[in-house]
């Protein structure tokens, strides 16, 4: 089956760069791009509608439409080779782009849309989407002509990471650039009470190293699904929010993970290492479902 992008879209700047975006994603990956408007339901209630006004519920289905269309139209005009289709779906705007990729193989999404809190650096409407998305999600953040031919998959060993790596080398094959793993042990409290116990910084070491042995590992499970790819790995210590938004700054896109909901819930638990980097990482981010 052909796959399918799906962008959140309603003409404000950030969605503008979120499609230019979803069409590369959709031409690398011989995808159909989805360009999608929501809208509200209009309240009418305490205004007499008479025979001759318009149906505001009607024209605000108009008004998205043509939002959309306006959408797929400039798609067309840069990429003519990308299938897209407008949508324009009735609801709260997160949630039902999140319903709209459900079965999608992505969901690319502005970092801000209409109605953002300009103190929030990434708006509810991205984060509401994000926490019931099903599909992997690329947030687009960052200045779009900037380059690095880098990709950054931030990985934590200790749980399921394989989907994430799978994700960041597929996307690394397709754009051919490079592509680095890190996973950042993050123990604070060792790493302090080893600065005061000099005695403990063999042990130090050699939980680096095993955990360094891992990682090589979990890489080398994936890395023969994509012949020619020679990754570069690194286990950090600290604080992973900071040193991976200091990564994102060398980078063209970030891919982590967020744990799906259990007990049949659809989306992911988006934690706070995830949330740092799509309030303060200068890329793009791609949040990888994982169980």
């Amino acid at each position: 089956m052909k796959s399918t992008v799906v962008v959140g879209y309603d003409q404000t700047p950030h969605s503008e760069v979120a499609l230019e975006q979803a069409a590369r994603e959709a031409a690398m990956r011989g995808a159909t791009l989805n360009v999608v408007t929501a809208f509200r339901r209009p309240d009418s209630s305490g205004s007499a509608q008479s025979a001759q006004d318009a149906d505001p519920q009607d024209t605000a289905r108009k008004t998205a439409e043509a939002v959309a269309q306006h959408g797929v139209d400039r798609v067309h005009e840069r990429r003519p080779q990308v299938q897209a289709t407008p949508y324009a779906l009735v609801g709260p705007a997160g949630k039902i782009i999140a319903q709209a990729a459900h079965s999608a193989d992505l969901l690319v999404l502005g970092s801000r849309g209409q109605g953002g809190f300009t103190g929030l650096q990434v708006g509810s409407t991205s984060m509401r989407a994000l926490a019931d998305a099903c599909c992997p999600v690329l947030v687009v953040r960052g200045e779009p002509d900037v380059t690095h031919e880098r990709i950054v998959a931030a990985v934590d060993i200790d749980e399921y990471c394989e989907p994430v790596l799978d994700f960041a080398f597929a996307e690394a094959s397709r754009r051919g650039v490079r592509i680095t793993v890190i996973h950042v042990w993050d123990e604070p409290w060792i790493v302090s009470y080893g600065q005061q116990d000099p005695g403990i910084a063999d042990d130090i070491a050699l939980i680096e190293r095993e955990r360094e042995d891992r990682l090589a590992a979990l890489i080398q499970s994936v890395q023969h699904r994509y012949p020619g790819m020679q990754p570069f790995h690194q286990v950090a210590t600290g604080s992973a929010g900071r040193l991976l938004v200091e990564a994102a700054e060398r980078a063209d896109l970030i891919v982590t993970g967020a744990r799906r909901h259990g007990e049949g819930r659809h989306g992911m638990q988006i934690g706070p290492v995830t949330q740092t980097l799509l309030h303060h990482a200068a890329c793009p981010i791609a949040v990888v479902p994982v169980s």
